[in-house]
């Protein structure tokens, strides 16, 4: 008799087909967010320039108040309120016709001592405090015509242009009493019309090119910060490597501010390069330029450096190639200085305050050039290497294993 067929014993399940690879979606999205976050920085950090520097008139006020200590500025501006002075007041005949019998070149040559005298005041008292205030006033009157330059919008009295004038006929009043002051009789019964001594102390084709941008990063003020912290939230959230996400948004954002830095520099030479007949030198427009843009140099080289102090804090924490490294330099069963396992011990600690004298270094700095950043994060990419690097040298205490099998 033959065996029945024995019945096979039970074979485990067929493997189930690979699922589809999952995950993937969240690479392509963070991705996406890196991208948006890296273009979000450089017009979040304009659009907050532009509303706390510019448009707002306290703001502005501030900024330009330097421009009345710049001696190139105010140079300028003697020599511009003199030679106003001079054809509003008609001197020149003034002079001719208070001089007894025939004059022939007297008239002329009086006029201009006279002229070099008046600069001379005039620069004495552009460096005074009175001029000072005197300047706060006004660009505080001309703060309209800065809002309608840069995006269009608001009413001015008299139509500018691509210009910011100010009217400084109480700079020229003063300047005309301290001359009379001075022995220019002439000058004391001679009114000055208003709105005469004026002088267009910026122009530029290229901020009225941008109006509409400008604009529109005005209303967007609050939304692109929002915007920006969202995004690179969820460009963190979504990533799967989340330490590299960070260096990767880190150099991206250190990369697009820098080149809106790059775009202040070329923007400060299409500028000096255009400027109008009517506007002071091109010296003292490049001051006025450098100032109306200073806090937005300044916010972008910080920027710049938080977003590669981050990618460098990112990248020197990665335990895997400091770990290879210190495994190689220690060997193994190598006993260590007692000072390393400190380090180990105490490496957050250390890294934090590492960062944090980075940090205090760009803010205490007196306007950061990109030098001095790429030093300062050179410095602190070394420091913090060292640190992770020491801390690796000492094996891991027994306490950090993870429970035994």
């Amino acid at each position: 008799m033959t065996d029945a067929p024995t019945r096979p014993a039970d074979t485990p399940p067929a493997a189930a087909p690979a699922p589809r690879r999952k995950g993937r979606w969240r690479s392509v999205v963070s991705a996406v967010l890196v991208v948006l976050t890296a273009l979000l920085a450089p017009l979040t950090v304009t659009a907050v320039w532009l509303r706390e520097r510019i448009l707002d008139a306290n703001g502005y006020v501030d900024t330009v108040a330097p421009l009345a200590k710049n001696k190139i500025v105010t140079d300028a501006l003697a020599v511009r309120i003199v030679e106003e002075l001079f054809q509003a007041t008609d001197l020149e005949q003034r002079v001719v016709d208070a001089l007894p019998g025939p004059v022939g070149v007297l008239g002329p040559a009086l006029t201009s001592s006279l002229r070099g005298l008046a600069t001379d005041q005039a620069q004495q008292f552009l460096q005074s405090d009175t001029f000072a205030d005197l300047w706060i006033r006004a660009n505080q009157i001309a703060h309209k015509e800065v809002e309608r330059l840069f995006t269009g919008r608001g009413k001015s009295v008299q139509q500018r242009g691509d210009k910011i004038v100010l009217d400084l006929g109480a700079v020229a009043d003063d300047v005309r009493d301290q001359l009379v002051k001075e022995g220019v009789t002439v000058l004391r019964r001679v009114p000055i019309p208003q709105d005469t001594i004026e002088v267009s102390i910026f122009q530029s084709n290229l901020v009225t090119r941008l109006q509409s941008t400008f604009a529109l990063l005005d209303r967007l003020v609050v939304v692109l910060p929002i915007l920006f912290v969202l995004s690179l939230a969820g460009a963190i959230l979504t990533s799967r490597r989340r330490r590299t996400v960070l260096v990767v948004t880190g150099v991206a954002v250190a990369a697009t501010t820098a080149l809106l830095d790059a775009g202040i520099d070329a923007g400060e030479r299409i500028t000096v390069d255009q400027v109008g007949p009517n506007v002071i030198d091109p010296a003292s427009v490049g001051q006025v330029y450098d100032i109306l843009v200073s806090a937005l140099r300044d916010w972008s080289v910080y920027l710049i450096a938080t977003a590669l102090l981050v990618a460098v804090v990112a990248l020197v924490a990665d335990p895997n190639w400091i770990s290879r490294v210190a495994v190689r330099v220690r060997g193994d069963g190598a006993e260590v200085p007692a000072g390393i396992t400190w380090i180990r011990a105490n490496r957050a600690v250390l890294l934090g305050a590492v960062v944090a004298v980075g940090v205090l270094v760009l803010v205490a700095w007196p306007a950061p050039t990109l030098l001095v950043l790429a030093l300062v994060v050179l410095v602190t990419a070394v420091a913090l290497a060292t640190v992770v690097a020491l801390a690796r040298l000492a094996p891991a205490p027994t306490g950090d294993a993870g429970p035994a099998a």
